[in-house]
């Protein structure tokens, strides 16, 4: 677990009835200019719903969905891209519930770089066919 000094958890929502296989996220007012140190994802067995009272991503949809981050290179902070990309979100949970449910033991650690979230998305290997929204929920460490 990365040491916090601040964190931030984010609610990304898919709309019930989208087909895309892409999702961005919306700016993080909250987090701009601030020095990200890592990064979970929470699924179903994790939390039940959502802040907003939303379903929260099951197993089958965080196995086949990647995150792409949009940062600044700690080396040359004024250069920005995506400098990490199609992250399986399998590498950001942590937590171990059932045998089936996939995770890390070590935290998916930043070393304080910038993320321009409005840049940010995920991308699943294919449609996630929610019938109704459902949340992915992302808790994000950061100091600043």
């Amino acid at each position: 677990m990365p040491s916090v000094i601040k964190s931030q958890l984010i609610e990304l929502v898919n709309p019930g009835g989208s087909t895309a296989t892409k999702l961005q996220f919306q700016d993080q007012p909250y987090l701009r200019q601030k020095q990200i140190t890592g990064i979970e994802v929470l699924n179903v067995n994790d939390m039940s719903a959502s802040p907003t009272n939303n379903p929260v991503i099951t197993t089958a949809i965080l196995q086949k969905s990647y995150i792409t981050l949009y940062l600044n290179d700690p080396g040359n902070p004024q250069n920005v891209g995506e400098w990490i990309q199609n992250v399986p979100l399998v590498l950001l949970h942590r937590i171990q519930n059932a045998s089936s449910d996939p995770y890390v033991r070590k935290a998916y650690d930043l070393v304080g770089q910038v993320i321009y979230w409005e840049k940010c998305y995920l991308t699943f290997a294919s449609s996630l066919a929610n019938a109704n929204d459902i949340s992915f929920l992302f808790n994000v460490y950061f100091k600043g």
